[in-house]
């Protein structure tokens, strides 16, 4: 069997001086992260050189730093992706034959449900935080909206939104490596990132907020419960509920909340537009 990255860190651990175990410890313990991390930026973390951090690499058998980053890619997909539906059994939705006894009523009944979801969130809409949040995406001038499975389907929706009001976006499916790497440059002060993450949720983008918020950015998190994983690294937070007893998530809530988003954007960019015109003596 082949030897994946944590496999030869175990092996060669005991040979390795004292300054290259710090190295393996860290990627230990940095495992998501370390996708992302450059060997300038390890370096300095660790406050030891390059040229110590590659020697350690070379001792795990690895050409160079790259090397063990696509390891450490190889190794969170595989094993996270074989976790996630080992774990998952909630994916099946076969309807059990007791509810099949009256299906005109089992219908009416997930019509209730969905609405219901609705209702709630309609109870515990703020508006004035939406308008908060919704100023920030008239202020940044990078977007990136990001998320995977239905929640990527969520974020593709928010970006057709938004092109309508002229907001400009790029959207990152986080289970696809290139299309994360490819943002991972982005990522800065100017950037706002929008991590949508409904269940079941996806370890990579709670990463990718992890690791936009320690390169200044802001973050927003769209999901459905304050307790998510997402909610450690976003600085505005907006949720609902959305799974009936048909679907893990269903769609009729979360796209209120996204339509209900890009309108206080909408609003909040005209009222921009009416402070610039005043400003200008009415020439806008």
């Amino acid at each position: 069997m082949e030897m994946d990255i944590m496999m030869r860190i175990e092996g060669h651990y005991p040979t390795m001086t004292k300054k290259q175990r710090q190295v393996a410890d860290y990627i230990k313990d940095n495992i998501d992260t370390m996708a992302f991390i450059t060997l300038r930026e390890m370096s300095r973390e660790l406050e030891i050189t390059e040229i110590t951090i590659l020697n350690a690499c070379k001792v795990l058998g690895y050409n160079g730093f790259n090397e063990v980053k696509y390891e450490i890619r190889k190794y969170i997909n595989v094993n996270r992706r074989i976790g996630l539906y080992k774990q998952n059994d909630y994916f099946n939705t076969d309807v059990p034959e007791y509810e099949l006894n009256d299906k005109e009523r089992l219908l009416a009944e997930l019509c209730m449900e969905e609405r219901g979801l609705l209702d709630e969130f309609s109870r515990g809409f703020d508006s004035r935080y939406y308008m908060k949040v919704a100023r920030l995406f008239c202020e940044y001038p990078k977007i990136v909206l990001c998320g995977r499975g239905m929640s990527h389907i969520i974020c593709q929706w928010l970006a057709s939104d938004l092109a309508g009001v002229r907001i400009s976006t790029v959207v990152v499916n986080t289970e696809l490596n290139e299309s994360v790497y490819s943002a991972i440059p982005s990522l800065d002060a100017r950037t706002l990132l929008v991590a949508v993450t409904f269940p079941d949720y996806y370890f990579m983008t709670d990463q990718i907020a992890r690791y936009a918020k320690k390169k200044g950015a802001k973050v927003v998190g769209i999901t459905d419960s304050s307790d998510a994983g997402i909610a450690k690294y976003a600085d505005e937070l907006l949720t609902v509920r959305s799974t009936t007893r048909m679907f893990l998530n269903t769609a009729s809530a979360p796209m209120a909340l996204i339509n209900l988003l890009v309108s206080a954007v909408m609003i909040e960019g005209d009222m921009e537009r009416k402070d610039i015109g005043k400003e200008f003596g009415g020439l806008f």
